[in-house]
């Protein structure tokens, strides 16, 4: 609630019949602004299948209400539902159908469907096996290199000493011994896809690339190999890289 108050000027407005200005008078006038009424807040009923009832109400009377099926159009244009109702805390009703699982955000951002986890395991390149080397027949465009690389994070696309490209990852351990170990595992998984790779032992720690000769490249058999190597647990003879953080 406030006050605005407005100053009119009559004395510019008159004048006596010689010419001469009249006094100056002033007239003062208030205007109140009146808040508008807040919104109607909406009450929402949930079951396994989404919205089943939806209630808006003002006090203890009942503006509108509508169920699963009803003229749910009417009930947004008279209590704002879906437009811009604000924020609020999750219904008991929202909690209890466990929505919260099925998208991703913060409580102030734009909340995203999760893909769900059926659809998930048929993308994900550890579950899928790699082609035969007469299906080898080109090195796969970058910006599908670009798509299969945020599956495997930790895997550069570098180029060899050939000028090729390569997948490269490189673990650090505590001395020769336990780097012959990661070598002997993820040659393991290699040899059961018919895949081979290319490991160095260099220092406290091992390099390992990925490569398909034949098209002088990468190709999909690579990420593959790569997405099933990061499957395996090493934790008992690597280090684990410290993360990168910046302390204010």
């Amino acid at each position: 609630m406030f006050t605005l108050s407005v100053v009119h000027n009559a004395g510019a407005l008159a004048a006596s019949a010689s010419g001469v200005r009249a006094p100056r008078a002033t007239t003062r006038t208030t205007a109140t602004a009146i808040p508008a009424a807040k919104p109607a807040p909406v009450s929402l009923s949930f079951n396994g299948n989404g919205v089943v009832g939806a209630t808006a109400r003002r006090g203890s009377r009942v503006v509108m209400a509508a169920e699963s099926g009803s003229d749910m159009v009417s009930l947004g244009a008279g209590a704002g539902l879906g437009g811009d109702i604000g924020a609020r805390d999750a219904t008991a009703g929202e909690l209890e159908s466990n929505f919260n699982s099925k998208s991703i955000g913060e409580a102030d951002t734009e909340h995203m469907n999760k893909v769900p986890t059926q659809v998930e395991a048929m993308l994900a390149l550890r579950n899928r096996n790699c082609c035969g080397n007469e299906d080898v027949t080109e090195v796969i465009p970058e910006k599908q290199c670009i798509v299969y690389s945020k599956q495997v994070l930790d895997w550069k696309i570098r180029k060899n000493e050939d000028g090729h490209e390569v997948l490269r990852r490189e673990w650090r351990t505590a001395d020769k011994e336990l780097a012959a170990q990661v070598v002997s595992r993820v040659s393991a998984v290699c040899e059961s896809e018919g895949q081979r790779v290319d490991t160095w032992v260099e220092g406290p720690g091992l390099r390992v690339e990925l490569t398909t000769r034949k098209v002088k490249g990468l190709h999909v058999n690579n990420f593959i190999m790569a997405a099933k190597i990061e499957q395996l647990d090493m934790s008992d003879i690597v280090i684990k890289k410290k993360p990168n953080v910046f302390l204010m």
